[in-house]
């Protein structure tokens, strides 16, 4: 998948490729249940298309990953967009921001315009006055895809 494509690449890998591979990877004696596992998840996908879940650092101490307020993680579907995220990847950071797109991608489902906030999210680091290294805090939101960087 060429990411680098125009902003309609979310809909054609949401809406033809990720049914096409399913549909490809499996026998043909369970290809009716894929089918109707897809045609039921119409709106999560063209969801996955038209939204992407944004989290930006609001508060970053001696982390150990170099994570700094103003860093942005932003998720198409399940995939981190490495254009669109400007932050190191610290495993701690992504664990917990993996959270809040599982909460993102039960409304995708569930609401054909899904509400944009989203709770906040911090590292598993505890922080220094506990016996830490550092503390990450972000804020969450889901926005259009077609929004600008």
């Amino acid at each position: 998948m060429n990411r680098a494509a125009p902003e309609n690449w979310a809909e054609h890998w949401f809406g033809t490729e990720v049914p096409r591979r399913f549909l490809e990877d499996t026998p043909e004696a369970e290809r009716p249940q894929v089918t109707a596992m897809l045609e039921s998840s119409a709106t999560f996908l063209r969801n996955c298309a038209r939204y992407r879940v944004v989290a930006e650092v609001v508060e970053a101490q001696r982390c150990m990953a170099g994570v700094k307020v103003g860093d942005r993680y932003v998720f198409q579907g399940a995939a981190l967009d490495p254009g669109r995220t400007t932050g190191p990847l610290c495993a701690f950071l992504i664990a917990m921001l993996v959270q809040r797109v599982g909460v993102a991608f039960d409304r995708f489902g569930r609401d054909e315009a899904p509400s944009p906030a989203l709770t906040g999210a911090h590292c598993t680091d505890p922080g220094p006055a506990v016996g830490g290294f550092g503390q990450v805090r972000a804020r969450l939101w889901i926005e259009p895809a077609g929004a600008p960087p």
